[in-house]
């Protein structure tokens, strides 16, 4: 009997692995990945990274999701697998995924707003290679969820489900002009890619950085940077205080108090 339990053992040790949150979350990027690989967009020239650990001043990273580098510029993908209806604004901190869990229970998660955090990788990324390349920004959801409520008006932000991903990325193709040459998105290719070769440890100190952002109330959750009290000088909010970034005016976020 010892040797049948010891022959199931690993096995629900990888079924659990597999269904893990961060396997799953790698697998969808890599369906992303093959996907936009094998669209025929792709025969115009571009290329494909998926994980990209971005070295900031700070010594932290920023993680792209996936990465689409293209004729018509640099298209951030940040991937988020929530399964439930899915409600956000471009100007709220925190996104909301709702699940009917059965017997009238609803489970609801807080997530960052994934708006901002792309914002801050395309930054970082813009930095990293030392040039204001034209960039857009997609928020991509899994089928799984449904986007019920989501208030963005950005025109270079997009946010879709996986299945709509190809219709997104063929409207960005027909309606913008080609900004890069085939060798000019090679050498960002190539710049990048060392980029996605991370040690465990490393993926892991990255996890623990956002999620500390996330909690901590006195970190800027729009580029990591000190909050502090300021009070406003002119306009109609004259006389009240506020939270401001540390690195302002390179950063102008700001929270009421």
């Amino acid at each position: 009997m010892w040797y049948i339990i010891l022959l199931f053992v690993p096995l629900i040790i990888i079924a659990k692995y597999l269904s893990s949150p961060t396997v799953k979350g790698r697998r969808s990027e890599q369906a992303i990945a093959h996907k936009l690989d094998v669209d025929s967009i792709q025969k115009q020239g571009g290329k494909v990274l998926t994980n990209i650990y971005i070295p900031k001043s700070s010594g932290d990273t920023a993680e792209i999701d996936v990465l689409y580098i293209t004729s018509k510029g640099l298209l951030v993908l940040e991937n988020k697998n929530y399964a439930g209806y899915i409600f956000g604004s471009e100007t709220n901190k925190r996104w909301t995924v709702t699940l009917y869990a059965g017997r009238g229970r609803v489970e609801k998660h807080h997530f960052y707003n994934p708006v901002w955090q792309n914002r801050t990788h395309i930054k970082y990324l813009k930095e990293y290679l030392g040039t204001n390349i034209k960039s857009f920004s997609l928020i991509t959801f899994s089928n799984r969820g449904e986007l019920k409520d989501i208030d963005v008006n950005l025109s270079d932000v997009y946010v879709c489900n996986h299945r709509n991903l190809s219709g997104v990325v063929r409207w960005i193709w027909n309606e913008n002009p080609d900004v890069l040459t085939r060798e000019q998105i090679a050498a960002i290719y190539y710049k990048l890619l060392p980029l996605t070769n991370l040690s465990k440890a490393e993926q892991q100190t990255h996890i623990a950085n956002i999620q500390n952002r996330f909690n901590n109330a006195n970190i800027c959750p729009s580029c990591g940077g000190h909050l502090v009290q300021r009070t406003a000088k002119r306009g109609p909010n004259a006389g009240n205080q506020f939270l401001g970034c540390s690195n302002y005016p390179k950063c102008k976020y700001t929270r009421n108090l």
